[in-house]
């Protein structure tokens, strides 16, 4: 069983027990993910079965976006509401306008510390790790990250000092949620935390495609072919290049129509590799042997 399968996981779980649950419901050991849910999110998981794992980390790269919700006048230690709070600081009022330019100054580049409950590998310990042990929390470096998109989606409510609204982000890889619900409530003079999360795409792979749970386990299995959602340019070869491709060879540039990672494929048309380009040497060499 190879492919891809999404899956719209459920509030409660982590990403590692949907794998779990998947593996036990298709027989299949071999699955990996493509990068984490929190419990409290829902949404996109995109698994890689079989075969197809070799191709998580092309998978990884993708953009996402997400419909969060923010509560503004308390934070917790995890930035979400599934945390201890940690500070309060009542809102008196908040407009939609308010709100809104407050979103659209995120666009762009920018950096974000990320959560100290995170799986961020510092002096070769998860982040979460120092969090749960109480122990000193090492000096946590900022991510270059990139928010292509983000909208208000309700109205702002405010009831008893706690500003409540939804918003959507469109966002690149390595950006938290979880911190710029926090970072939106420092630019609103507050404090803030996520109290929602659904991921709605990875790339191009969008919640309309994912199946619950629930389907998988009941055998409704939906696989995608991975290849096209690649999105990889396309190189034949001929029997000789073929022999050197499945021995790992390296291959000049020139023969290919960019520098970019590329699918090769014989002249019966059957997948043998993927090729990426190596600057170190000025060639093009074995990625991934299919």
């Amino acid at each position: 069983m190879n492919g891809i399968l999404l899956i719209d996981k459920p509030v409660g779980m982590t990403s590692h027990d949907v794998v779990y649950q998947v593996r036990k419901a298709i027989h299949e050991k071999r699955i990996g993910h493509t990068g984490t849910l929190d419990p409290l999110a829902t949404g996109v998981l995109v698994l890689c079965v079989g075969n197809t794992t070799k191709l998580v980390k092309y998978f990884t790269e993708h953009d996402k976006t997400y419909l969060a919700e923010i509560a503004i006048g308390y934070t917790t230690d995890t930035l979400d509401s599934e945390g201890k709070i940690t500070a309060t600081n009542a809102v008196v009022s908040l407009t939609d306008a308010q709100a809104d330019s407050v979103l659209q100054s995120f666009l762009g580049h920018s950096e974000q510390i990320p959560p100290e409950y995170s799986a961020i590998k510092v002096n070769g310990k998860k982040l979460y790790e120092y969090a749960r042990k109480n122990q000193e929390m090492p000096e946590i470096a900022p991510r270059q990250i990139e928010i292509m998109a983000i909208n208000r989606t309700t109205p702002v409510t405010v009831e008893k000092g706690i500003a409540t609204f939804s918003f959507f982000v469109h966002c690149g890889k390595g950006t938290y949620v979880r911190s710029l619900c926090r970072d939106i409530g420092v630019e609103l003079d507050s404090c803030a935390t996520l109290t929602a999360l659904r991921r709605l795409s990875v790339g191009a792979f969008t919640i309309a495609e994912a199946s619950p749970l629930t389907e998988v386990q009941n055998g409704k299995i939906n696989l995608i072919d991975p290849i096209e959602k690649l999105g990889m340019s396309k190189l034949i070869v001929d029997a000789e290049t073929a022999f050197r491709v499945k021995n790992g060879c390296f291959l000049a540039p020139e023969r290919f129509a960019s520098r970019q990672d590329t699918l090769l494929y014989d002249e019966s048309d059957v997948l043998l590799a993927i090729y990426t380009f190596d600057e170190t040497i000025n060639m093009m060499r074995l990625s991934v042997l299919f």
